[in-house]
């Protein structure tokens, strides 16, 4: 964090700057390109060869597309004392003092309680069925999923180049599914010029004021992040999502804020091959990621790590998922 930012506000009751470290990676879930589309664009032959390398990329958080072009679509913590950031799968591994090799204290935090209300603002919708096919991205020590605070708005902002021109309604429709499955009330602060980065800062008080930085969504070129390529290339990935939590003194992990970037070029194609469906599916899954979901190997949930033809939203085990990471508890003091 800059050393030109600070907060006036003086520090709250139990808060250690000493003991406020941040991590220095972002633990992102991209997705992958439909395989169907990739072979009905180049006429190749998946390999096997090709197979396995996906498969290890799947374990590392890749979605790709899926693999039947046109095929039958599918209906509908032990932290320590003060501050602590914590970005990758495991909350146990927020950064101590005593653990934060290479990290610098950082002395700068938004005034807690921004825009805190006492009670959910919010409830998920009812699920429509009982499943258990749905995975969370950060657990902690109770096995319990890390969470957004229900108690108080999730802003985001989008940085709009390189967007298509449906982008906005796919991101206003994808951003009220996961809302209205979670019970998370979401807040659009406009746009941004806010670059993407892996090392994003959640608190950016000269860009967003006192408070932790809005939820960026952006479209990125394949000059920004090689990854994001056209559907010709069998690698490409079409989105990345993810969020960061904070734990003070002895409380339980809460997401505070995330980003999730877009293919461009890939997207587009994407469009134009399979319609704006199948492109709202994709930053739904990405949102997915951002509110808490993992990846499940089930062809039929839309937080498959591959893009699967006709599996455009929500479906059973997702919902189930959304719906526990909407049930979090108010955090007034984060």
């Amino acid at each position: 964090m800059a050393e030109d930012w600070h907060n006036a506000a003086p520090p709250p009751p139990g808060w250690n700057a000493n003991q406020i470290t941040s991590s220095d990676v972002w633990d992102f879930r991209p997705r992958r390109a439909p395989w169907p589309l990739r072979l009905f664009k180049v006429a190749a032959i998946l390999t096997a060869g090709s197979l396995l390398f996906s498969f290890n990329l799947y374990l590392h958080g890749y979605l790709k597309p899926s693999a039947f072009l046109g095929g039958p679509a599918t209906t509908p913590a032990t932290s320590e004392p003060g501050l602590i950031y914590h970005t990758g799968t495991d909350p146990t591994r927020g950064r101590g003092p005593a653990d934060a090799a290479g990290s610098e204290p950082l002395t700068d935090y938004p005034t807690p309680g921004r825009e805190e209300h006492d009670a959910p603002l919010g409830q998920p919708a009812p699920v429509p069925a009982t499943s258990a096919d749905y995975a969370f991205m950060d657990t902690g020590d109770d096995g319990q999923p890390v969470k957004y605070d229900p108690c108080r708005p999730i802003h985001y902002v989008t940085r709009s180049a390189n967007q298509p021109t449906a982008g906005p309604e796919l991101i206003q429709q994808a951003i009220a599914a996961v809302s209205r499955s979670t019970g998370l009330v979401f807040i659009n602060d406009g746009a941004t010029t806010e670059a993407p980065s892996e090392q994003r800062e959640s608190y950016q008080p000269a860009r967003y004021g006192d408070r932790w930085a809005p939820v960026l969504i952006a479209w990125e070129t394949t000059a920004e992040d090689p990854r994001f390529t056209d559907l010709e290339d069998e690698d490409t990935i079409l989105g990345v999502g993810g969020s960061e939590a904070v734990s003070i003194g002895d409380t339980d992990y809460t997401y505070v804020s995330g980003h999730l970037t877009l293919n461009a070029p890939g997207l587009q194609s994407l469009l134009e091959l399979e319609g704006p469906a199948q492109v709202r599916g994709t930053i739904e899954h990405e949102l997915g990621h951002v509110v808490g979901l993992d990846h499940v190997q089930d062809p039929t949930q839309l937080m498959n790590p591959s893009d699967t033809v006709g599996v455009t939203t929500y479906q059973a085990g997702d919902l189930n998922g959304l719906a526990i990471l909407g049930q979090g508890v108010c955090r007034p003091g984060v």
